[in-house]
């Protein structure tokens, strides 16, 4: 179906409905109320509710019909048994943005539930609902301060989510967070019965807000829909996906949590290549991809200097690079030469994983190395292996000058992309605390941290590979 512009409403609504709302401090649709109430949504809310004059401290009302405006959304959380009154209710009142958090359809695998869905899609489309579910958390706009999961940032950013799983989306909003990357909005639309993946895509295809697109997918009702949408939009909005139900155990998942029927490996790996999807494996990779794309210039080259990782931990990182795909090549003989000028022989290496830090006298020349070492034609990424532990990191009493200076190369313009991998071989509490530390001093410059350099690999790896996609796309 082609996107229905009156749903827009529903990101920044000036009302809310909930049907459903409970008696009970925690029950029923509360948890949207209690969401909205942290989120500081500023919109009126309306609680459904026959048996009661107030709920959470908000007037409540006996129906839909009593509340006194039309709601720009009505989140319905009855149980499954009422859905189709519900749905009735705001056909009458003329409400048509649906937010159906109500389960027990085609996912439960009963006869029944399979028949009350195709109802729900009748009843739909007699009415003109514009249904986000059932059987999920809804949406997540920053701008429109309404959130399914509690409270989370405010800030508006460039990145959507299109989930089918509540919980990951959830899940992933936090992990961006922590790394933070801001959400333009989030929708988890669980059975997606009536607005599928492909309709909130065509939205986020013209959403100015939108830079960047995230999804989950479990099942798609039109694959050849998707895949054409996704070649439109990816060379314009790069978008990452993570495929659920590839394995036997995931596809039988994916039938009991949203009624999908998953697809097999071979038709996604042919999606994957021929689409310019970004396809990722967790969700963690998929916040570590962002990272890459959200804070790096364009870069398509994959030759890879390794600083900062000494003796066998250099050597470690290679071997990581390689098998993921990256190059690490040899440092010039003249940038070579060039370091000696500076760098002792004794514990050193030069040569690409480097290991300097010991022959350094502080910040100072450690960016020094980094300067010259990026003037080598054959580098196209820096990736700086830090280490931390209870201590803390060398030159602690330069640590503020450190950040700054790595700051101050990173953005410099025409820089090669920078990013930081930062290792903590204990997990005790004050490495932990002091990996958190330099983390979000990295995070703050808007400068890529990855938690392992597997994971900066695997990360670099994608974020390359789209520019080389898109690349060899444009040049066809």
């Amino acid at each position: 179906m082609a996107w229905d512009p009156g749903l827009e409403a529903a990101f920044t609504p000036r009302s809310v409905a909930v049907l459903g709302a409970s008696t009970k401090e925690r029950g029923g649709g509360n948890q949207f109320i209690w969401s909205m109430k942290d989120m500081g949504y500023e919109g009126t809310i309306y609680p459904i509710n026959p048996n009661a004059e107030e709920i959470l401290g908000i007037k409540c009302y006996p129906s839909l019909a009593a509340v006194p405006e039309l709601p720009d959304l009505v989140i319905v959380a009855v149980g499954a048994g009422r859905a189709e009154q519900a749905l009735e209710e705001c056909i009458a009142k003329g409400a048509r943005n649906i937010h159906m958090f109500t389960a027990g359809f085609a996912e439960t695998g009963e006869e029944g539930g399979a028949e009350l869905a195709e109802r729900l899609r009748e009843i739909a489309a007699r009415g003109r609902l514009n249904i986000v579910g059932p059987n999920c958390m809804g949406i997540y706009s920053p701008r429109g301060r309404i959130s399914p999961w509690g409270k989370l940032p405010a800030e508006v950013g460039p990145v959507a989510m299109i989930t089918q799983s509540g919980a990951l989306g959830g899940e992933f909003v936090r992990l961006a967070s922590d790394h933070g990357l801001r959400m333009s909005k989030v929708i988890s639309y669980g059975n997606g019965y009536v607005l599928d993946c492909t309709d909130y895509l065509e939205y986020f295809e013209g959403d100015p807000e939108t830079k960047y697109i995230a999804m989950y997918l479990e099942g798609v009702r039109d694959g050849q829909k998707l895949l054409e949408m996704v070649k439109r939009i990816s060379p314009k909005k790069p978008i990452v996906i993570l495929k659920g139900g590839l394995t036997d155990a995931g596809a039988k998942a994916a039938a009991s949590h949203t009624g999908s029927l998953a697809g097999e490996n071979a038709i996604w790996d042919a999606f994957f290549a021929q689409s310019g999807a970004i396809r990722v494996d967790s969700t963690e990779e998929m916040v570590d991809v962002l990272q890459a794309l959200v804070r790096l210039p364009p870069c398509s080259g994959r030759g890879v200097v390794l600083i900062g990782g000494a003796g066998g931990t250099g050597v470690q990182a290679a071997d990581i690079c390689a098998r993921a795909g990256l190059s690490v090549p040899t440092i010039s003989q003249e940038i070579q030469e060039e370091l000696r000028g500076f760098i002792g022989v004794a514990g050193t290496s030069v040569r690409n994983p480097m290991d300097v830090g010991m022959q350094l006298r502080g910040p100072e020349d450690f960016v020094r190395v980094l300067e010259i070492v990026s003037r080598d034609q054959n580098i196209d990424l820096i990736m700086m292996v830090m280490h931390v532990w209870a201590r803390g990191i060398r030159w602690r009493g330069a640590a503020t000058k450190m950040y700054k200076l790595l700051v101050k190369f990173a953005k410099e313009p025409h820089r090669q992309p920078f990013c930081v991998a930062i290792r903590s071989p204990s997990e005790n509490l004050e490495s932990e605390r002091e990996r958190l530390s330099a983390t979000k001093r990295f995070l703050k410059a808007d400068i890529p941290v990855f938690k392992t350099i597997e994971r900066a690999c695997r990360a670099l790896y994608k974020y390359t590979g789209y520019y080389r996609n898109l690349a060899e796309t444009q040049n066809q």
